[in-house]
């Protein structure tokens, strides 16, 4: 009895899994449409066209959190002692207060799980200032060179391992390439109705000054300045509906819309991608190339999204305990 249900209850396991999967897909693939876009919904096919290229833009999320240099092991009693933290928080908040802050978010920690990971980011401004500088036994004065300065300091994704933490970044730069398509179709809806509203205003121009108004043709006022002012308006209104046209192509159907959501989730480098960077730092944190001046160097992530923000990170670990 027992090892003829043996098979069965096999099936039925597998069957549940599988059920459970494609409930997650589904599930998935909705909160991509009401992100960007709830009218895709009204896309035939949308759920399994869009499996695919969300499957591709995952894969890329996970390639560039793997691609994060660290964990830099922080140390509890000197946070200050790892060359990375010590140039990062130059003149600025400590990071302790920092850490401090955000492990108040964590639900619930295990107290026999002291060890914490998360990502570091900021941005870095490079100035030029103007110094002493040591040259093949020489003092040279004002020399121009460049500092660099941390600022802005976050800690994202904070979690007990390496792992989860990875994951929630992950699913992060996922969420960010989601609102980043998002924000592309509503400024192109915006553009499309200050353009509507352009043409509109250049109709009741070139009704103005045409032969057409009636107004006009009573009183008499036809001249040869509104000739030439009707020509210039004929010309612009000429020119904004052949850009209204051009604005409106692939932009209006919910079919286009799915085809230009799934075009960026093929190729989701194009909206978020992460480069190393090397930093060679001095104890003022001035870049140097002198191999003979000592020197740190600092290597980072620059994330990139939507060739507007750029931020620098690097995997962080301590421990509370």
């Amino acid at each position: 009895m027992n090892s003829s249900s043996t098979p069965s209850q096999s099936i039925m396991a597998r069957l549940g899994l599988w059920h459970q999967n494609r409930q997650a897909k589904k599930q998935l693939v909705e909160h991509v449409v009401k992100t960007v876009e709830p009218k895709i919904r009204l896309a035939r096919g949308y759920q399994e066209k869009l499996e695919k290229p969300i499957q591709t833009c995952l894969e890329h999320c996970k390639a560039m959190v793997a691609g994060i240099p660290g964990p830099v092991h922080l140390k509890q009693m000197d946070y200050d002692a790892d060359p990375l933290i010590h140039a990062a928080f130059i003149g600025s908040v400590g990071i302790e207060n920092l850490l401090l802050e955000q492990d108040t978010t964590l639900i619930s920690p295990i107290p026999s799980e002291p060890d914490r990971y998360a990502l570091l980011t900021m941005t870095h401004d490079e100035t030029t200032i103007f110094g002493s500088k040591m040259h093949e036994d020489i003092i040279l004065s004002d020399v121009s060179m460049q500092a660099v300065t941390f600022t802005d300091h976050k800690i994202v994704g904070l979690s007990t391992t390496l792992e989860s933490s990875q994951d929630k970044i992950e699913e992060l730069c996922f969420q960010m390439i989601l609102e980043a398509v998002s924000r592309e179709f509503a400024a192109k809806r915006t553009n499309l109705s200050e353009l509507h509203e352009h043409l509109e205003r250049l109709h009741a121009m070139s009704h103005m000054f045409s032969d057409g108004n009636h107004a006009k043709n009573y009183f008499g006022h036809s001249s040869h300045e509104d000739l030439e002012k009707l020509n210039k308006v004929e010309q612009m209104l000429q020119e904004s509906e052949d850009e209204y046209v051009h604005a409106r192509e692939g932009n209006e159907t919910p079919e286009e819309w799915l085809a230009v959501l799934i075009d960026h989730l093929n190729i989701p480098e194009k909206i978020m991608h992460v480069d190393r960077i090397t930093l060679r730092l001095d104890w003022k944190n001035v870049l140097t190339d002198d191999p003979g001046e000592k020197a740190n160097i600092l290597t980072l992530a620059q994330c990139s999204l939507a060739d507007e923000m750029k931020r620098d990170a690097v995997l962080i670990s301590y421990s509370t305990g």
